[in-house]
């Protein structure tokens, strides 16, 4: 496989990840959830921010990776940056577990203070660091912070 080959078959993965990200979180009761198109750009004085992975979900930015290469501290670092750029309450980052076809089953990393802030609505003093828990997890509590449409997702 050429270097071009590799490049074309990665970033189809990474796609394919974004899409089954979305349709997932739209069949789980967030009925905006899209695959983002790439907009994002800097030239010169000009700036377009990044959108995410997935958009539609107001307040929430979404960052997808399908790599085994666990560069997670640089994907929080990203996924941050573009939470700010865009106003977001909550950065959510991705990542498909090896061996795990089942969307509900890839790993969730998030801010604990933003969890904490969006799940109990204050802000805990000194909390630092990420969870980690399953995406699948995280959906109600993301319902419960008032994300989504919980309701069609029990439809």
């Amino acid at each position: 496989m050429t270097p071009t080959e590799r490049g074309r078959s990665n970033r189809r993965r990474g796609h394919d990840a974004e899409r089954a990200v979305a349709k997932y979180l739209r069949a789980v009761g967030f009925p905006g959830a899209e695959r983002a198109v790439r907009t994002g750009y800097r030239a010169g004085n000009r700036t377009v921010p990044d959108p995410g992975d997935i958009t539609g979900i107001p307040g929430v930015v979404f960052s997808v990776k399908n790599d085994q290469s666990n560069q997670i501290v640089k994907w929080l670092h990203e996924i941050d940056i573009t939470r700010d750029a865009h106003g977001a309450e909550l950065a959510v980052l991705v990542v498909r577990r090896k061996g795990k076809g089942d969307v509900s089953r890839w790993w969730a990393w998030v801010p604990l203070p933003m969890l904490a802030r969006a799940v109990t609505g204050t802000v805990v003093p000194g909390l630092t660091g990420f969870a980690c828990l399953e995406l699948g997890d995280l959906v109600p509590m993301l319902h419960r912070a008032g994300y989504g449409d919980h309701q069609e997702a029990n439809a």
